[in-house]
């Protein structure tokens, strides 16, 4: 039955004349059954496995594509010697990416839900890449937050620090990025990739210095609807990025979602 489906002539075709948009859950619950519990992604010839073994993992990654451009421009533009963190990493889509790229840089991933760091973890192993994890929030203060969970299976993305009373939250410890360079003696970036659901702002306050002084390229996947929660507009954004010295542009991508690049 495996072979039926996923990644099989049957679901290329189901792809290929849309019907895959109508069978939605049902149709990808099924290939998500009979799969066998890893995908393999190749962009820029980059090539790497990851676990799929909960649903909202296997669905991460059917839905790549919407990503590819951003992975694809960040590939093109990181050089071997970068040192890259990876702000929200979940479970590891870009720090897996750009593993093979770095061989005389270093790579610092922050992620701190435990299922998706420790899943992170597991997708680095599988792919024999390096990386330190680091399970701690990145915001403009050093203090301990109630953490909002989106969801109890591994590679959930939309955890976010929590802004209302009545959430499903985790406390998690959360630092300025300046300020956990410093306390943990951390090589300090070259290029930063941020993706934390509406708190783009205060992760770029908390990172001030590191990047008016030292960052070469910041990508940030701005969230519109989510910003104004946290006190913030993608106009803002874009003016601390601009003030920091940088030229930015936006990345097209097929989601709500905006996600500029920043570079100097």
């Amino acid at each position: 039955m495996r072979c039926l489906f996923h990644g099989s002539n049957v679901e290329k075709y189901i792809r290929q004349i849309g019907l895959d948009q109508y069978l939605s859950g049902p149709y990808w619950s099924l290939v998500h059954r009979f799969s066998n519990n890893t995908q393999t992604h190749t962009i820029v010839d980059q090539s790497v496995e990851f676990r799929t073994e909960s649903f909202t993992e296997f669905m991460r990654f059917q839905n790549l594509n919407h990503e590819q451009p951003v992975i694809k421009n960040l590939l093109c533009s990181i050089d071997s010697d970068d040192v890259f963190y990876d702000i929200g990493a979940n479970v590891g889509t870009y720090t897996c990416f750009v593993a093979p790229k770095i061989d005389r840089g270093q790579i610092v991933s922050f992620e701190p839900e435990p299922h998706n760091a420790m899943r992170l973890q597991d997708n680095l192993d599988l792919n024999d890449f390096d990386s330190q994890i680091i399970r701690v929030a990145l915001t403009d203060t050093n203090t301990t937050i109630d953490f909002a969970l989106s969801g109890n299976e591994t590679g959930e993305g939309e955890h976010a620090i929590s802004l209302t009373d009545g959430e499903d939250t985790i406390k998690v410890e959360a630092a300025r990025g300046d300020s956990i360079i410093d306390q943990r003696n951390l090589e300090v970036p070259t290029v930063l990739k941020i993706d934390v659901e509406g708190a783009e702002l205060s992760t770029l306050r908390g990172f001030k210095k590191t990047i008016h002084e030292h960052a070469r390229l910041v990508y940030v996947e701005v969230h519109p609807e989510k910003l104004p929660e946290f006190g913030g507009t993608v106009s803002e954004v874009r003016a601390f990025l601009e003030g920091a010295g940088f030229d930015v542009a936006e990345i097209p991508q097929k989601r709500s979602e905006v996600f500029l690049r920043a570079s100097k």
